[in-house]
């Protein structure tokens, strides 16, 4: 079991690479950090801030596979509070990806020019 491709809106992909930066990582890394941070921040259903169909980058299939796919996917069903088809799985999956990038970017804003995020992140 693993994602299959998704679309990333170029705000996601700028922010994706910021982080990518910040951390000195690799992009699957990062996007399993996003996916973590957007689920751990979330209350409930993430709506869409934007139509992300049109995405100006794709993730694609298997970045997310074995254990951390069947984790993050039970994660998703717990934070939605109802069953979900893998079409359903995937689709919440790029939102939580979308809003974790969301926070990420935010948290980084607000970094003082001493800070680092890799310490950060920790908190």
């Amino acid at each position: 079991m693993a994602n299959r491709k998704m679309n990333l809106s170029m705000t996601g992909k700028e922010t994706l690479d910021l982080l990518i930066e910040h951390l000195d990582c690799e992009r699957p890394f990062a996007i399993k950090l996003a996916l973590a941070k957007g689920l751990a921040k979330a209350n409930g259903t993430v709506s869409p801030s934007q139509d992300y169909s049109n995405g100006k980058w794709t993730i694609p299939d298997n970045i997310i596979r074995d254990d951390d796919y069947l984790l993050f996917k039970h994660l998703i069903i717990n934070e939605i509070g109802q069953p979900l088809s893998e079409d359903e799985i995937d689709k919440h999956m790029i939102l939580f990806i979308e809003y974790g990038l969301q926070v990420i970017k935010q948290e980084i804003d607000e970094l003082t020019s001493l800070e680092d995020y890799r310490i950060k992140i920790l908190s």
